[in-house]
């Protein structure tokens, strides 16, 4: 919580170098009994030999569990077929990381695919509209970039690309 009131007033992150793979394994095990309830299954495709970040592990897992929950939530409305999670890493073209979160659930209407980004804009009926907004924020923190897209035939993919030395790359 100090970190992310850190965030909210401005200070400096508390960056050091991450294996985002393993920030992402630590998400997945807190986000299990969620997924298991709402009967989702999650795939991993972690590309291996990946370099370190510079990042503030909390505030990363942070976005990385904001952007999980809401696949779950979403996926937790369809019927009749399955709901799957698939979270991704790759080595970027530009020399950064690249983590995607995919989800099979209704998707995000391409009008809607910047607003998603804009404080107090929201899909849910009990929401703030503040999580993507704040996860954008944080990743740009970083010097990073935060978008979504379609994801064919259904859901959404949620793309986060994360330099490795500290300097904002361009979408790959």
């Amino acid at each position: 919580m100090s970190r992310i009131r850190d965030f909210s007033k401005k200070e400096p992150a508390r960056k050091e170098n991450l294996d985002v793979n393993e920030t992402i394994l630590g998400v997945i095990g807190l986000t299990r009994a969620a997924m298991s309830e709402k009967g989702v299954l999650a795939n991993m495709q972690l590309a291996e030999g990946l370099p370190p970040i510079l990042a503030d592990r909390v505030q990363l897992q942070q976005v990385i569990l904001n952007l999980i929950m809401n696949a779950i939530e979403a996926m937790s409305e369809i019927a009749g077929r399955s709901r799957e999670l698939l979270v991704s890493t790759r080595k970027a073209e530009l020399g950064g990381v690249l983590v995607t979160i995919s989800d099979s659930g209704p998707g995000l209407p391409p009008i809607n695919l910047e607003r998603i980004f804009n404080a107090f804009y929201t899909t849910k009926e009990n929401a703030l509209g503040m999580g993507l907004s704040i996860c954008r924020s944080i990743v740009e923190a970083h010097d990073g970039k935060l978008w979504a897209t379609p994801n064919e035939p259904r859901g959404a993919i949620f793309c986060m690309m994360l330099p490795v030395d500290g300097k904002s790359r361009s979408r790959t």
